[in-house]
């Protein structure tokens, strides 16, 4: 650990019950993330990335520790260790209300630009909303507050009085962003920020995030499922499947370089943007993924992996290092 590490993330697992039975007895868990290690430095993007369902979004709601409110019986096991002004604070052993204090230095870019603004509050009201709750600014302080960070995100402060239905798409997104970077946060979870925007907009707002990420010294988790766009934007890189970690490292070594079969089979799928070379040879995966509620035995992807083996269904694979700062859950590979 380094002086510099904002987030440790330890052995997390996040498992949530299934009733059934005439008395809504619990008779499964379903293992949305099944144990997985990772750390964010300050002023560091990490990426990560799988494939629908692999528990990335899971994970991002833990680190914020929202998960409680939205499944009260939910199983958070590990340790998320927030290295807060030379103290550690762990956000799975907090309660709501004592979450109060560390809100304003982690915050949340949601997936869906229309869903996550209220569409009964001015952008104006959306943003100032958490300098209410978190800061003592005076009602003058929090409006200019709400104009320069509309200038910011690429808006004009006048259009502060508006709706959320006033705007676009990629507008609302820009609301989002303003919204998250109000308290000046330490880290911001973005959870597939750009996949429902249009992809001449996506670029657009990654750079936009990347350019404020330099301006206000602040972290993200990025969580994407576009191998490409998260390579562009991010440090490190993590790809999960099944609620394992499956390979994380630099993000050009991940993307030029992958270990893992799993990130092979990803880095396939993404087209080249250019016509004078061949697309990558694609990776087909048989068979589906599996079910959560019964993972199978030993590695999760031996199942669909071509180079599977038959100790891989013995034991779950170790995640281990296997190059400079670059870690592979795969003993075939090693070997």
């Amino acid at each position: 650990m380094s002086k510099k590490t904002l987030v440790e993330v330890k052995n997390l697992s996040v498992h949530f019950p299934v009733h059934g039975g005439v008395f809504s007895k619990r008779v499964a868990s379903v293992k949305a993330v099944d144990g997985i290690s990772f750390q964010i430095e300050r002023k560091q993007i990490v990426g990560m990335v799988g494939e629908s369902g692999c528990g990335k979004t899971t994970v991002g709601r833990a680190m914020i520790n929202i998960l409680r409110h939205v499944a009260p019986e939910v199983e958070i096991m590990g340790n998320i260790e927030y290295h807060f002004d030379d103290n550690i604070v762990d956000f799975a052993q907090l309660r709501p209300r004592e979450m109060r204090q560390y809100r304003s230095r982690v915050q949340m870019i949601f997936q869906d630009p229309y869903a996550s603004l209220n569409p009964r509050m001015t952008v104006a009201q959306i943003i100032s909303e958490p300098l209410q709750l978190h800061t003592n600014m005076s009602r003058k302080e929090q409006t200019e507050r709400v104009g320069w960070l509309l200038d910011k995100v690429g808006l004009q402060p006048e259009q502060a009085r508006r709706y959320p239905h006033e705007f676009s798409g990629g507008q609302r997104q820009r609301v989002g962003i303003a919204r998250a970077l109000a308290t000046n946060p330490d880290l911001i979870i973005c959870d597939e920020p750009v996949s429902a925007l249009d992809v001449s907009i996506q670029a657009q707002v990654i750079n936009l995030m990347m350019d404020l990420q330099d301006e206000f010294d602040v972290s993200y988790l990025f969580i994407a499922h576009d191998l490409s766009v998260v390579e562009h934007i991010s440090d490190k890189i993590a790809v999960m499947y099944l609620g394992d970690m499956a390979e994380y490292g630099d993000a050009q070594e991940v993307y030029h370089h992958p270990k893992h079969p799993y990130s092979k089979a990803l880095l396939s799928a993404v087209p080249l943007p250019d016509p004078t070379r061949k697309n990558r040879e694609r990776i087909v995966l048989k068979g589906d993924v599996p079910t959560p509620l019964n993972k199978p035995s030993g590695c999760a992807f031996r199942t669909r992996c071509p180079i599977a083996i038959a100790s891989c269904a013995e034991s779950k694979p170790v995640f281990e290092e296997q190059g400079k700062n670059h870690f592979v859950a795969c003993p075939v590979v090693k070997s």
